[in-house]
């Protein structure tokens, strides 16, 4: 009972900075013996978590059509609305998944507080170094956000500039620049923004974690099937267990797919704007340091969030596929299980993975490939920017 308690408060801590983001977002499932009070607040929040971000983008995009003849101006809208809008197909995916997201989650508490010390040592070699990336994930999103929402301050009180800007843009009534309407909407912008940008840190890492724990349950499973030895009178259990491990396994990466797939599509579209943008606003504000830095920022979170959707759906794939070394690694050879052996590998042959909308899979390859068409653009960018 000590060692589930010990493993369970383990586990809690690891997943701590995921649930705090993802409540703050209202993408957490809500625990099925809450109260219907609970319940209720938690929709409640939801909604107002989506008709916020809806507001933001409707706000930003009409910025965007206002400074349509100014190339930096328009660019710099376009990206803040991307954002955004991503925002909100985000909490509208999470919310339909709820169900499969409380699966997902009970699964990987389960397997931290009850696997076995083997399995654990591959579960820990595996997900604890990813729990460490995505907190440092969430602390880069915060560092951007932070940035944005000082920036235009910074340049009134210390280059006292006469442009004022909000700090996630937006136009929302005409005399919005002067004070104090001015000061009142920076706050309100700077919050609403704020909160609207946390649902990059609470999606990703979820993703991150979840789809990393999905690859070390096939990494856990090749370590049984190389164990598996012919001369063992316990042989066949033991081939049994690893059938129902692996369809288990395959499970969990299909309800994952579920969640993810029609996102992981709008993060790999809007991801293409928003580091061809981004880079844009880099090139465009070399003598702008204020901007230039903050500009950074969100590039380097968007990159950074781009590879982690592919990173760890790469070692999905990988992970699944690597199934059948381990059963041909087996001592199966005169062995009573060699017929399950044989279909369980021509069905790792059809590997798990996660897919964009089913047009193109999650992996390093789709991440090259994303990169290479944003610099494509850019230099388009800049070539219309020049004339």
């Amino acid at each position: 009972m000590n060692k589930f308690s010990s493993s369970s408060n383990e586990y809690d801590r690891l997943i701590h900075p995921i649930e705090i983001v993802s409540r703050i977002i209202a993408i957490w499932p809500v625990d099925n013996d809450q109260s219907k009070l609970k319940g209720l607040l938690s929709v409640c929040h939801r909604i107002g978590m989506i008709c916020v971000t809806v507001i933001m983008t409707a706000a930003v995009s009409f910025d965007v059509t206002r400074h349509w003849n100014d190339m930096n101006e328009a660019t710099e809208c376009a990206l803040i609305a991307s954002a955004f809008a991503l925002s909100i197909v985000r909490m509208i995916n999470y919310s339909v998944h709820a169900d499969d997201m409380r699966y997902v989650l009970d699964t990987m508490r389960k397997d931290w507080v009850e696997s076995s010390p083997e399995d654990k040592i591959v579960l820990d070699e595996k997900c604890r170094w990813t729990f460490k990336l995505a907190k440092q994930f969430i602390i880069s999103v915060g560092l951007a956000l932070g940035l944005f929402m000082l920036t235009p301050m910074i340049e009134i009180v210390v280059f006292h500039s006469e442009e004022r800007i909000l700090p996630f843009r937006g136009y929302f009534m005409k005399n919005q620049t002067s004070s104090p309407l001015y000061e009142r909407l920076y706050v309100v912008n700077m919050v609403l923004g704020g909160l609207c940008g946390t649902t990059i840190a609470g999606a990703t890492s979820f993703n991150l974690v979840s789809t990393m724990h999905g690859a070390a349950r096939f990494a856990v499973l090749q370590k049984k099937l190389e164990a598996l030895k012919s001369d063992d009178i316990n042989c066949e259990p033991a081939m049994v267990d690893c059938v129902k491990r692996h369809q288990d396994a395959i499970k969990f990466a299909d309800t994952l797919e579920r969640i993810i797939n029609v996102l992981a599509l709008g993060q790999f579209v809007i991801s293409t704007a928003l580091v061809c943008c981004a880079g844009f606003q880099l090139a465009s504000m070399i003598e702008d340091k204020a901007r230039l830095m903050k500009y950074f920022s969100f590039l380097n979170s968007a990159i950074f969030e781009l590879f982690l959707f592919s990173y760890s759906g790469n070692q999905l794939i990988d992970e699944s596929e690597a199934i059948i070394d381990s059963a041909y690694a087996s001592e199966w050879i005169g062995s009573p299980f060699c017929l399950n052996l044989r279909i369980l590998m021509l069905r790792a042959t059809r590997p798990s993975k996660i897919t964009a909308a089913k047009f193109y899979d999650m992996s390093l390859k789709s991440f090259s490939s994303v990169l290479s068409t944003s610099f494509s653009y850019f230099t388009v960018l800049q070539t219309m920017n020049e004339e």
